[in-house]
């Protein structure tokens, strides 16, 4: 009898984890527009994935060499009133991770980072991320010393 109690608490806090768990990702304020079926363009002199662009407007969208030709569909999957698109677009390693990692809140202001983590492998690739944040978030780029294994 001991046991089933033991088991049935169990069960019921692994599924508490998992809730906090999922909460901590909603509480992370940047999300990924996935880039697979846009109309996007890598840089044609590497890019710099420590410098993304940030876009506040529909009407820069435009003026983006990565994202203009993508412009009419990124309007619709951001509310440019309320979000800001961040624009990681780099040739680097075939394994290299952008990514955001944390979100920081100090004196009323949130920063999400992003962490480039760079790739094991030799074979060079074009790589492009979109990720659309809160017009108030700051956006910053860290450097992961460790490397993604391949």
């Amino acid at each position: 009898m001991r046991a089933c109690a033991i088991l049935a608490a169990l069960f019921v806090g692994s599924f508490a984890l998992a809730d906090d768990k999922g909460k901590d990702k909603e509480k992370l304020p940047a999300r990924l527009i996935p880039a697979v079926d846009l109309k996007v363009k890598a840089p044609d002199k590497g890019g710099n994935v420590s410098e993304p662009a940030v876009i506040t407007s529909a009407d820069d969208l435009a003026k983006s060499p990565v994202v203009k030709d993508a412009a009419d569909e990124l309007k619709e999957k951001i509310d440019f009133d309320k979000e800001k698109l961040v624009v990681f677009a780099w040739n680097g390693r075939a394994k290299d991770v952008v990514g955001p990692t944390a979100a920081k809140t100090t004196d009323k202001k949130t920063t999400v980072v992003f962490t480039f983590t760079p790739g094991a492998t030799k074979e060079d690739r074009q790589h492009i991320r979109l990720y659309a944040v809160p017009k108030d978030v700051e956006v910053k780029v860290e450097r992961n010393s460790k490397v993604a294994k391949e």
